[in-house]
């Protein structure tokens, strides 16, 4: 008896290679989606390792009292915080490793606000250079602008305070920037503001009255920003 020979048609070789090609083409766009979340899942571990993530919170140093303290209504730099704002100061190399960290992430640091805080106990009650009150008023242009020390400022009230302090940290932190040759450092612009008995630490909002004397409210904040471009309300531009 003569064997038969089965013969597979043309359309059922074609219906099969189809098939296969659509898996592998299936197989390939799997593997090529889970290649992808491996790369983006990784990518975003190194951001974080690095802290340079999108919404990562920029630092503010804090220099409490507790460790750099100044005389009592005065804005005289303390000993130990005119060392660690100096070149190879503590102060300098944190300030310089904030700059280093915001710039990785993208961004830019033009200007470094340094901030008085002060407790609610009053100050009018001080003498300065035999004068009652403040001179803020006649002396503060010489001391920000001009080569003369802040010990010539007496403030007339905490507002004062704050603000003396914080521009005797600024006028060292120049100091500084006019001996160095070269760096993201050397670029910055300063500023020097006063928040007086008005803020809590950690950004706790406005503190309520108290008169008394309390040092963990006395403070100096370094913040690090960007140079913004001025709108004034009703101009067209």
């Amino acid at each position: 008896m003569p064997r038969r020979t089965r013969t597979v048609p043309m359309n059922d070789t074609f219906s099969i290679w189809t098939s296969f090609t659509d898996l592998m083409s299936n197989a390939f766009m799997i593997m090529t989606l889970l290649l992808l979340l491996v790369i983006a899942r990784n990518s975003k571990n190194n951001d974080a390792q690095i802290g340079t993530g999108a919404d990562e919170k920029p630092t503010i140093i804090e220099l409490p009292s507790a460790k750099y303290e100044f005389p009592s209504g005065s804005a005289v730099l303390p000993r130990n915080l005119k060392t660690d704002i100096g070149q190879n100061g503590i102060i300098l190399k944190e300030i310089e490793n904030n700059i280093k960290q915001i710039e990785n992430s993208n961004k830019k640091v033009d200007v470094i606000e340094v901030i008085g805080h002060t407790d609610g106990e009053e100050v009018g009650y001080l003498k300065c250079s035999n004068q009652n009150g403040g001179n803020l008023d006649t002396k503060l242009e010489e001391v920000a602008t001009r080569n003369r020390d802040v010990s010539i400022l007496c403030p007339g009230s905490n507002a004062d305070l704050g603000l003396m302090r914080a521009l005797a940290v600024v006028k060292e932190l120049q100091n500084v920037q006019r001996q160095q040759k070269s760096g993201l450092f050397k670029q910055l612009k300063f500023r020097a503001y006063s928040a007086a008995q008005l803020l809590l630490p950690d950004d706790r909002g406005f503190a309520p009255p108290d008169r008394s004397d309390n040092p963990k409210r006395r403070r100096i904040e370094i913040r690090f920003a960007q140079l913004g471009q001025y709108k004034t309300i009703g101009n067209k531009r």
